[in-house]
């Protein structure tokens, strides 16, 4: 058994593996789930409390304003949450755990006002109560808190193909297998979500978790080839993130992240020695160095293949949403790609931050550029102009990867922020030598800390097996088998 994932066998899913409380990201609409199987509500705050749905029922949950109190059987009820099932309301519920009495069937789950019949389905149970959640807005959170408590390697079937393409080579998605269940396991040991009532989130605060949504034979194959496989550094089970595109330098640590070094998170070049990027990657890079390894589509093993290329046109062609996200000129993953931010959209990003009150962007300053070429320290300075004399100039920093990636629009996403805070700014001049535009020319997509998963498919391309990528991208860790 313990050999089945260097030798390829497929071996039999863990009967004891660990459960994994999941929040599930919710909308404003009243919560749903249904099932093809009958439904066992309980409460475990009052264990009394039982009752079971007929199959494919549309049940509601919702929060009452304030707790309800019934009496039932000579007990005394109390609760605010309030289950509808055929127009019938039963109140006074606490802690609803909903659980499928045939344990081959899913339930779906809504809460942005779609029937839940069609909605995502998920495997294992749900808990569902107040919210309690504050990593969000209020104001993208549903009332209700609702948590997939699902076994461990069944909540990797759906990490793994959302998180890297389901038709990977099987040994890169054997690698993010790993990756993910020793990342999850560590961010539940520091208390990732300790205090939100469940272990991990279903999206890149964690790992993006669809339910069964996205499951492939093939990822669902890697989960099973590698059941219980972590990476190990000094007895510990390592926070083995990744990323999606490195741009062809992966990040230390702290190139992007606050706190000491991680000693297996540190810089890879990702690329073979004597090559064009070979040539131009050197110790003590300017940022005229940067800008050639910015503008430039340099072979590594992160680079898009021409399939890719004409994959993502076709994409782009048929999805305006694809295209919003990829400008003209974007390659793959954001291997490269290339930002026009105006003097307008400068200003209404920078101008209120800065004191005196400038109308003018007049330079973006690289202040502090890690050796992945990830900038650490941005100084944007401005300047009141008056019949084109400048009358102030005022200016401010901006600190961290994600600061800088989501700086002109204030959150992180695909569409809304930055790919990486790896760039370089090249201004745009009128004819008075006023800056009109910046055009921002980058490398790679994410923070480019750990694993890339580009990179990663790659060297499997290449014929290496998971063990020795996941070797390549992380320093002195071991690959232990736990349980």
């Amino acid at each position: 058994m313990a050999a089945a994932f260097f030798c390829g066998k497929a071996i039999t899913k863990c009967a004891n593996a660990a459960t994994v409380r999941v929040g599930i990201s919710t909308g404003k609409a009243t919560l749903q789930l249904w099932s093809e199987s009958k439904l066992l509500i309980t409460d475990s705050q009052q264990p009394t409390r039982k009752m079971v749905i007929a199959p494919r029922r549309k049940v509601l949950f919702t929060k009452d304003a304030t707790p309800q109190q019934i009496t039932a059987r000579g007990t005394v009820l109390r609760g605010q949450v309030s289950i509808t099932v055929d127009n019938h309301r039963y109140a006074a519920w606490q802690v609803a755990n909903v659980r499928p009495l045939n344990w081959r069937e899913y339930i779906r789950v809504s809460s942005n006002g779609e029937s839940a019949q069609w909605s995502r389905p998920y495997r294992g149970t749900f808990e569902i109560t107040p919210q309690t959640y504050s990593f969000e807005p209020a104001k993208h959170q549903n009332p209700l808190r609702v948590v997939n408590v699902v076994n461990m390697e069944d909540y990797l079937k759906g990490v793994v193909p959302w998180e890297m393409k389901p038709t990977a080579p099987l040994e890169a998605l054997k690698a993010q297998a790993i990756c993910a269940r020793s990342e999850s396991l560590s961010k539940i040991k520091n208390g990732r979500h300790g205090k939100d009532g469940f272990d991990l989130c279903d999206y890149d605060h964690c790992q993006g978790y669809p339910g069964t949504e996205n499951e492939k034979a093939r990822s669902t194959l890697a989960v099973e080839q590698t059941a219980g496989y972590v990476l190990m550094h000094n007895s510990e089970i390592a926070d083995a993130v990744y990323g999606t595109n490195s741009g062809g330098i992966t990040a230390d640590s702290t190139d992007v992240w606050r706190g000491g070094p991680v000693p297996y998170l540190r810089n890879v070049l990702d690329f073979v020695a004597g090559s064009p990027m070979a040539k131009v990657i050197k110790p003590g890079m300017t940022e005229a160095d940067w800008k050639v390894y910015c503008s430039t589509n340099l072979p590594s093993f992160a680079q898009p293949t021409a399939e890719d290329i004409r994959e993502l046109a076709e994409r782009r062609a048929k999805s305006p949403r694809v295209a919003q996200m990829y400008r003209p000129g974007d390659l793959p993953d954001f291997y490269r790609w290339s930002r026009t931010i105006t003097q307008a959209e400068a200003l209404r990003a920078f101008g209120p931050k800065m004191q005196p009150h400038v109308n003018s962007i007049s330079a973006w300053r690289v202040m502090l550029r890690a050796p992945s070429g990830h900038i650490k320290k941005l100084q944007i300075i401005g300047q009141w102009i008056e019949n084109d004399t400048v009358k102030s100039t005022s200016s401010f920093i901006i600190e961290g990867d994600g600061a800088i990636r989501s700086m002109l629009s204030g959150r992180l996403g695909s569409i809304v922020s930055l790919p990486s805070s790896t760039f370089v700014v090249l201004p745009q001049y009128d004819a008075n030598k006023r800056p009109t535009a910046f055009v921002l020319k980058g490398a790679g997509w994410g923070h480019g800390v750990g694993m890339c998963q580009d990179g990663a498919m790659a060297h499997a391309r290449d014929g290496w097996t998971a063990r020795q990528i996941l070797n390549w991208y992380y320093r002195d860790v071991k690959i232990v088998k736990r349980g």
